[in-house]
């Protein structure tokens, strides 16, 4: 599983401090023109996809979530025991 950040509109040096005041560490995306936003429908932030080893959306978060609930460990656990 990857777990790529998008930000769109956000100004990078913002950004690059809030990950850093965060301490997250996975990848993010800088975008100017929102294409990935775009393409995926995103109209608010924060928004979590879900995408299986198809490509297809198997779930999606539309709001700051809570990560440790039953409920999110189960849809990780999920993706990440699927067959190849």
């Amino acid at each position: 599983m990857v777990l790529l950040k998008v930000a769109s509109k956000e100004k990078e040096k913002d950004i690059l401090k809030y990950k850093k005041e965060h301490n997250i560490s996975s990848p993010i995306l800088f975008e100017d023109d929102a294409a990935v936003a775009n393409a995926y429908g995103v109209s608010s932030r924060p928004q979590t996809f879900f995408i299986n080893r198809e490509g297809k959306i198997v779930g999606r978060v539309l709001k700051e979530t809570d990560w440790t609930t039953k409920n999110m460990k189960d849809l990780i656990e999920y993706l990440l025991k699927e067959k190849k």
